[in-house]
């Protein structure tokens, strides 16, 4: 029998739910090697069931892990534990952050990018689903899977869901907003239905308090399973960016994803194409953290106007291309290049939007996913539309030449990376990890440049 494959996925139950994509594509691209999953029992034994067919173990047994000796081990956990674990494994190849003789670094070009986003991910377009996959999976194997379609119900199913919580309450509507929704779905003949964990239970409380009439309620009483299961019968499910969401997307269910706080729907929204993303046209939407004591992008977010979306994306009364909803961009999951992709269907083309098209250009040609031709087409579009931004951005990139010419330039590199211009932080938050994790060698110092270099290169030629 063939080495396995080692998968380390410690962290939460979404961050679980949307490592089953690369599950399916291990078994394609290493035929005959057994998958195993690390991960918190809590979530990997409900979703046993809906996962794709993988060995889960518990953290408890790291000695059964230990004593074999991998094919492959990748490491999508940031914690501690799985750190070291991950260093002391035998192994043919290891992608991922690991704990060695005291020190971590992090293997893979793809996962050093994804370390660069922390508090550094506004003009970020890889979906974490896609990070977790990009470094051991062949483009060929990704751009031909086709993904099902959510489920489109009969016009007689008006059960709708309504999930009530996420991981912080910054990303999730207040009770007084799931009142005012639920009112808006009865008065269009909708059945709306409380959803949530344990974690909902008061929440849930509150909202029915409020609503101060009897609403089905399931909150709290539907371990994972049963909640996939349940949702079979809705004909869709209201949401913030939540592990719930990403089961239901996973599982066929339709999915309107309230997109709000410190989430960025281009990393963590409904995976599969076919769902509905309503967020916040605000220009810091996408950010890491809010700045803000309160979320200034919640204002927008109206029942009345997500119920509108709703219906649209239903099929039922008008066309979501069609919607303009000030203040609110309305998109659809989707697939481009075979990535993720946010379709545009309301919303207006800004120098951000193009900004980020580019820099998801130059990573994919940096790391050898994608073609010259389509860097310099995306650098062209940021300059016929922001040749201010072009310019500023050129003189930046000549900055980077000084600061990766030494060791101690680069050291400061390293500090002072979120000093540059808020345009160049992708270069500048990835060649801090690069740097870094390399010790700032001569080679890293090279690299660095050389992507300074392409960088100024594209402006100058588009």
């Amino acid at each position: 029998m063939k080495k396995p494959i080692l998968v380390i996925q410690m962290q939460r139950m979404g961050d679980l739910i949307l490592s089953f994509p690369l599950f399916l594509w291990l078994e394609r691209a290493f035929p005959g090697h057994p998958v195993w999953v690390m991960a918190e029992p809590g979530f990997a034994q409900p979703l046993a069931r809906l996962s794709p067919q993988v060995r889960y173990f518990g953290y408890g047994q790291a000695g059964d892990v230990r004593s074999e000796a991998f094919h492959l081990v990748i490491n999508l956990s940031h914690r501690a534990e799985s750190m070291a674990l991950a260093g002391s494994l035998r192994c043919d190849a290891l992608v991922g952050g690991y704990l060695r003789d005291g020190v971590t670094r992090i293997e893979g070009d793809w996962q050093e990018y994804r370390a660069s986003l922390t508090h550094n991910n506004r003009h970020n377009r890889f979906h974490w689903a896609d990070l977790n996959a990009l470094d051991v999976i062949p483009h060929g194997i990704m751009g031909q899977t086709r993904w099902p379609a959510p489920r489109q119900m009969p016009p007689g199913i008006r059960h709708v869901g309504l999930f009530l919580g996420a991981s912080e309450a910054d990303k999730r509507p207040g009770a007084a907003f799931w009142v005012g929704l639920i009112a808006e779905l009865e008065r269009h003949g909708f059945v709306p239905v409380l959803l949530g964990g344990p974690g909902e239970r008061e929440l849930c409380r509150e909202v029915l308090r409020l609503a101060a009439r009897p609403v089905a309620s399931a909150c709290g009483s539907l371990g994972l399973d049963a909640f996939a299961v349940y949702g079979q019968t809705l004909a869709a499910m209201i949401t913030p960016d939540t592990g719930p969401m990403h089961l239901a997307a996973w599982s066929g269910l339709k999915v309107l994803n309230l997109s709000m706080g410190p989430v960025h729907a281009f990393e963590t929204g409904p995976y599969q194409p076919g769902h509905v993303v309503l967020r916040s046209s605000r220009d810091c939407v996408g950010c890491w953290r809010c700045r803000f004591d309160l979320p200034r992008c919640h204002e927008r977010f109206k029942p009345a106007r997500v119920v509108r979306v709703l219906e649209a994306m239903l099929g039922r009364k008008g066309n979501l291309s069609g919607l303009r909803l000030p203040g609110l961009e309305i998109f659809a999951t989707g697939r481009k290049g075979g990535l993720y992709d946010l379709i545009p269907l309301s919303a207006h083309a800004k120098a951000g939007q193009r900004l980020s098209a580019y820099w998801q250009a130059f990573w994919l040609h940096a790391f050898g996913r994608g073609s010259l031709d389509d860097c310099l087409a995306a650098a062209g579009k940021l300059r016929d539309d922001h040749a201010a931004l072009v310019r500023v951005m050129a003189v930046g990139a000549l900055r980077f030449f000084r600061a990766a010419s030494s060791a101690s330039d680069s050291l400061r590199l390293v500090r002072d990376w979120d000093r540059a211009s808020l345009a160049l932080r992708p270069l500048s938050g990835y060649a801090a990890v690069h740097l870094s994790n390399h010790d700032c060698t001569l080679a890293s110092r090279k690299r660095v440049l050389a992507l300074a270099e392409a960088h100024f290169g594209f402006l100058r030629q588009s």
